[in-house]
C-alpha cells in the first residue's frame, strides 16, 4: 500500500513538472514571436511564472491556467512587460505594453 502513494505522488509530481516545463517553453516561443513580429528586444531570453490556478472548463472538466510575464525593449534604455496566458498546454491570449517608438 505505501509503494502505491509513494508511486502515486511521484507520477503526479512529474506530471506536474512536465507540464510546467512544456508550459514554459509554449510562452518563451510566444515571446520570441511576439517580439520578432514587431522587431522588439527580448530581455533575458526568458519569461517568468507570475500565477497559476485551476480551473473548470464548461464540461466540468478541471485543467490548470498559467500566466506568465516577459520583458522587452525597444531601444535598449526603457524595460517594457509583456503577458502570455496558457490554458491546458495551449497559448490562448498574449499581449505586450504600449511601447514608444523611437
Amino acid at each position: 500500500m505505501n509503494e502505491l502513494i509513494i508511486l502515486l505522488i511521484t507520477t503526479t509530481a512529474v506530471g506536474y513538472w512536465y507540464y510546467s516545463a512544456k508550459s514554459r517553453e509554449l510562452a518563451i516561443s510566444e515571446a520570441k514571436r511576439l517580439c520578432n513580429l514587431d522587431q522588439l528586444q527580448l530581455l533575458d531570453q526568458t519569461v517568468a511564472l507570475q500565477r497559476q490556478w485551476l480551473a473548470r472548463n464548461n464540461n466540468n472538466r478541471w485543467f490548470y491556467c498559467r500566466q506568465f510575464i516577459f520583458e522587452f525593449t525597444t531601444t535598449g534604455e526603457q524595460r517594457y512587460q509583456g503577458r502570455i496566458l496558457v490554458i491546458a498546454g495551449k497559448v490562448v491570449k498574449s499581449d505586450i505594453d504600449a511601447y514608444r517608438i523611437d
